[in-house]
């Protein structure tokens, strides 16, 4: 598996390097570290050359800053005993990740939030949000909590009790969330809730209620048997397995609120397509939960292997 993080040595990103470090991540995994100095713009012709002359120098500068701090945010991986390389480069940062875990052939990009609520979120128009409508791969936005308590920071990733909600509606992503959890050396310590929320439909002619009222059984008695299916995949490297299938008129709301009641460190979820559309919108539900949650959160697109 090939991972790319983004840092820009702020706390959210130093939290990203941070979780990456502790989570039981398959042994072969290959980490790429990668910061991006952003590229000042100017109109041809609008600076002389002593400015000009500041614009270099400053900008050399961001990039020597840029190469020791990556230096040392490339130790604590290097501590995992994975193999870590390193970039630093110019441009847009949303689109010089995207750019850089293409050409590095990243199963997952790892990306820090820096925690804004409410509408915030939405204006914010923040990197992790373009990279997570952007990318082709899977997405992990890491939420950096407050409260996390200082032994968990001094475990060692494999003395980590892990707690993760699988959000699964038996769709090919939702498989390949399943399958990437039975990848991981989580350990008999670890907690996963497989969650499935069917969404309520409120009909008023009687007819209509009938007829639904039987597909929604058979439905139920599907999604019941897929449920146990991922279960028993999942136990196979986290005993401590529990299925929960519930109605809801609000998925996303639902999704968050059982990552709160378990006290979640992660949020799995597929994605089902990256159309024109999508690219924008992501899907009401999955954009609920990344931008909502207070919880880290990874998007899983089919192409995970």
């Amino acid at each position: 598996m090939n991972v790319l993080i983004a840092t820009d040595g702020s706390e959210s990103a130093a939290a990203a390097v941070d979780f990456v470090a502790r989570f039981p991540l398959p042994a072969e995994t290959n980490l790429t570290l990668l910061s991006v100095v952003a590229q000042t713009e100017h109109r041809a012709g609008v600076l002389d050359g002593r400015h000009q002359e500041a614009l270099d120098a400053t900008h050399n500068i961001a990039l020597t800053e840029a190469e020791d701090m990556i230096a040392v945010q490339a130790l604590v991986l290097r501590d995992t005993g994975r193999p870590v390389s390193t970039q630093v480069r110019t441009g847009h940062p949303a689109e010089e990740i995207v750019m850089a875990a293409e050409e590095t052939g990243a199963d997952i990009i790892v990306v820090g939030s820096h925690g804004l609520t409410g509408v915030k979120r939405f204006l914010i128009g923040s990197v992790s949000s373009q990279v997570l409508q952007s990318a082709d791969c899977s997405v992990l936005i890491v939420k950096k909590s407050e409260d996390v308590r200082e032994e968990e920071h001094e475990a060692p990733p494999q003395g980590r009790r892990w707690r993760l909600v699988v959000a699964y509606d038996d769709s090919i992503p939702a498989r390949k969330a399943v399958e990437f959890c039975v990848s991981l050396p989580l350990g008999d310590s670890a907690e996963v809730e497989i969650l499935t929320v069917l969404p309520v439909v409120t009909m008023f002619r009687q007819d209509i209620r009938q007829e639904l009222d039987a597909i929604w059984r058979q439905t139920t008695e599907t999604d019941k048997a897929a449920l146990a299916d991922a279960a028993a995949q999942i136990g196979r490297v986290a005993p401590n397995v529990r299925t929960t299938l519930v109605e809801s008129g609000d998925v996303g709301d639902t999704i968050v609120n059982a990552a709160d009641r378990l006290d979640a460190d992660l949020i799995i979820m597929g994605n089902k397509g990256k159309g024109a559309i999508e690219r924008f919108l992501l899907g009401s539900v999955t954009q609920r939960v990344a931008y909502h949650t207070d919880r880290s959160v990874l998007v899983i697109r089919a192409s995970l292997t």
